[in-house]
């Protein structure tokens, strides 16, 4: 449905690292936004622990921050060069996440699906109000106002969750491009599925069954 792909997603195996993100901003804008965390992360070094790991991904992200900003405000004060980011770390049997924007993190565990991210959003800031209920934030004509996205401030607020990993775990990534048309219940649902190939192509499909309104970028991980 769009000219254009803002999304982007990184997968580093070798050392621990995911990523997804979706650019905002426009053509030559928000694309070039994601690519740029893509890039800067690809870098990173082998960690030695997990806590050098997180400080230094959250160093690079305020880096790139400030050069979306500058660049975005450097070509027109109204214009926004941006992009949501989840990242996730793991070390050892431990994981930590950063993110900024609605690019959710989920957690699958048993069978259950957890939501460890909490969307930078202004459906979400009237959910946490108790103006409305989170059915209505899922249909809300906001929903897609973010309220915090890297490069659209001066200052970064990222925000950072993590925790330990059981064998079988799931980890998913995913952009507002499928949590838009899936459910939590229908995620974990095929997020379950035994093959993880299968799982991720039952999402796609799905997704795009649905008319994949925006582009969708996921990634499942699994523990062992």
């Amino acid at each position: 449905m769009r000219p254009h792909n803002e999304d982007a997603f990184l997968e580093r195996t070798d050392i621990g690292l995911w990523v997804v993100a979706d650019g905002m901003g426009g053509h030559r804008a928000g694309d070039v936004a994601s690519a740029m965390i893509i890039d800067a992360l690809a870098r990173v070094e082998p960690p030695v622990d997990g806590r050098t790991f997180l400080r230094e991904v959250r160093q690079d992200l305020h880096r790139l921050n400030q050069e979306l900003y500058a660049q975005g405000t450097g070509q027109s004060q109204s214009r926004t060069m941006g992009s949501t980011v989840v990242v996730v770390m793991i070390f050892q049997d431990f994981y930590a996440c950063v993110w900024v924007g609605d690019s959710r993190l989920y957690r699958l565990r048993g069978g259950v699906l957890t939501r460890l991210t909490r969307d930078h959003s202004y459906v979400q800031q009237l959910v946490d109000a108790g103006q409305i209920s989170q059915a209505d934030a899922n249909a809300h004509p906001m929903r897609n106002v973010i309220t915090r996205a890297l490069g659209a401030h001066a200052e970064l607020e990222p925000d950072t969750c993590h925790g330990p990993l059981e064998p079988g775990d799931r980890l998913v990534l995913a952009t507002d491009g499928v949590t838009g048309v899936c459910s939590d219940a229908e995620i974990a649902a095929m997020a379950s599925i035994v093959n993880m190939a299968e799982a991720a192509e039952r999402i796609e499909v799905t997704c795009l069954d649905r008319g994949a309104p925006d582009n969708l970028s996921f990634v499942i991980i699994e523990a062992t």
